[in-house]
């Protein structure tokens, strides 16, 4: 049976990282290369249709360069950066046949729009379980629905509980209703985190860093899927599997953000 795949474009940071000596990106442009492991996933009806997902990337060193007297680092011009990006999207679309493209948080001006079949792939990483914690947005309507569908159908024939915790909303209504009527389940309401199921978030911003997160949400945030955490796991494996290629870039210990001026 032919594999369905998947191909998605992410362009993360180097923190720290300059261009490799020699080489001017302005002239080169990004490379684009392959994540060497593929990442399996279940979306849509058809629960034993196993889909995989291919990476392809390109990382953005964090400085430009460093200052000739100071050695300081040097930030990226706005302009520059935006042509960089423009360029290495436009060459995995047309070179990979990428057309879902993602970027770091940083890079799209904190915008966190995640593809949900890399939710989808995290999901499937929680398996085998029988119960699932359930958190929605306030707020949704068909198509929040229908992508709330997709992600737990495949894995709803073997599901005995389902917890929802959260605010009452006619996204919850609508799933309280389509759990019993499709699958006769009843749906828990919870309170708190529960430690031993999968947590799918799709409501809550919650993530490690955050400094208020109780020790109890930390043991919760490990069986944890949320767009922010799915795009936290991209991000780790994209800089998992290149730093295991050659290095291409020069390594600096300072900075947290891609560096740019607005001239």
């Amino acid at each position: 049976m032919e594999t369905d795949y998947k191909k998605l474009f992410y362009v993360g940071i180097a923190y720290g990282a300059y261009p490799q000596k020699g080489k001017k990106l302005k002239k080169t442009g990004l490379p684009v290369k392959k994540l060497e492991k593929e990442f399996s996933y279940l979306l849509g009806e058809g629960r034993m249709a196993v889909k995989k997902m291919c990476i392809y990337y390109a990382l953005f060193p964090q400085y430009s360069g460093k200052a000739l007297i100071t050695g300081k680092p040097k930030n990226w011009k706005l302009q520059v950066v935006r042509q960089l990006l423009e360029e290495v999207q436009l060459k995995a679309e047309r070179a990979f046949d990428c057309r879902e493209q993602l970027l770091a948080q940083e890079l799209s001006g904190n915008t966190l729009q995640v593809p949900q079949e890399l939710i989808a792939a995290c999901l499937y990483r929680q398996r085998p379980f029988d119960k699932i914690c359930i958190t929605l947005p306030d707020e949704g309507g068909e198509r929040e629905m229908e992508q709330l569908e997709e992600l737990l159908v495949p894995y709803l024939p073997r599901i005995r509980q389902v917890v929802f915790k959260g605010n009452e909303s006619s996204l919850s209504n609508w799933l309280e209703e389509y759990l019993y009527d499709e699958f006769g389940i009843v749906m828990i309401r919870a309170q708190g985190g529960l430690e031993d199921m999968p947590w799918l978030n799709l409501g809550e911003d919650v993530t490690e860093e955050r400094s208020q997160v109780h020790l109890e949400m930390k043991k919760a945030l490990k069986r944890c899927v949320s767009p922010a955490l799915a795009l936290k796991f991209l991000d780790t494996a994209v800089k998992n599997g290149y730093n295991t290629d050659v290095n291409s870039y020069v390594k600096d210990n300072t900075g947290q953000t891609v560096g740019y001026t607005e001239s």
